[in-house]
């Protein structure tokens, strides 16, 4: 049978003219492919944004990253908010069912001068938040909102992720371990995270400290 057969289907394998995206072609460069998932050594989250290493690395730092946990800067300035000591938590308040409003009633979480903690690390993401204080027993809706601009301007580009906790020490229903966010990751030293709450009972408050871990790339 002519070779140029064998070429024109795509079987020909080794003489280095196989044709594009024939099956001999895909079996020659999966040779490699295979090397690098489970043979070679990757760069992960420095090497190509993206890639399969990248995001197999990204999950891996979300789970076993290293986290820190922060209160509220006690004097905030316009772009240091958070405080690695915990004397102050971060403080939200409500509106009459209704997220709050008024100036000052949403929590200022993460400043820009507030990351990178991790000398040189690029990314960030809130992971929990504890609750410790309330002054409602009613169920709350937090908004965790996250931007390089205004809170105002994040909010309208649907820049937020919601979480619901109850607060009711007489129901047992206390938090007392810290619930789960989710959120895409910020890039340090530019992404804010600022936190609202909503309530059925007007100017209710919530007091809360927050865990976040960063990423090298």
């Amino acid at each position: 049978m002519p070779q140029n057969f064998w070429l024109a289907e795509g079987v020909s394998v080794g003489d280095g003219d196989e044709v594009v995206d024939s099956v001999a072609d895909r079996l020659i460069k999966s040779q490699g492919y295979g090397l690098k998932i489970d043979g070679a050594a990757v760069s992960g989250l420095t090497g190509v944004s993206n890639s399969l290493a990248y995001r197999v690395h990204e999950i891996e730092r979300h789970f076993h990253g290293r986290e820190r946990w922060y209160g509220k800067l006690a004097v905030q300035t316009a772009t240091d908010w958070a405080d690695n000591n915990i004397a102050t938590p971060y403080r939200c308040i409500s509106g009459l069912n209704a997220y709050g409003t008024d100036a000052n009633d949403e929590a200022k979480v993460i400043g820009t001068a507030d990351t990178p903690v991790l000398l040189g690390w690029v990314k960030y993401d809130i992971h929990r938040i504890l609750i410790v204080n309330s002054s409602s027993t009613s169920v709350w809706k937090l908004q965790v909102i996250y931007g390089t601009g205004t809170m105002a301007a994040a909010i309208a580009a649907d820049q937020f992720s919601t979480l619901m906790v109850k607060v009711d020490a007489a129901a047992g229903q206390t938090p007392n371990v810290p619930c789960e966010v989710m959120m895409p990751r910020g890039t340090c030293a530019s992404t804010q995270v600022w936190v609202r709450g909503w309530n059925a009972t007007n100017d209710a408050t919530l007091d809360f400290y927050v865990g976040w871990h960063e990423y090298e790339g």
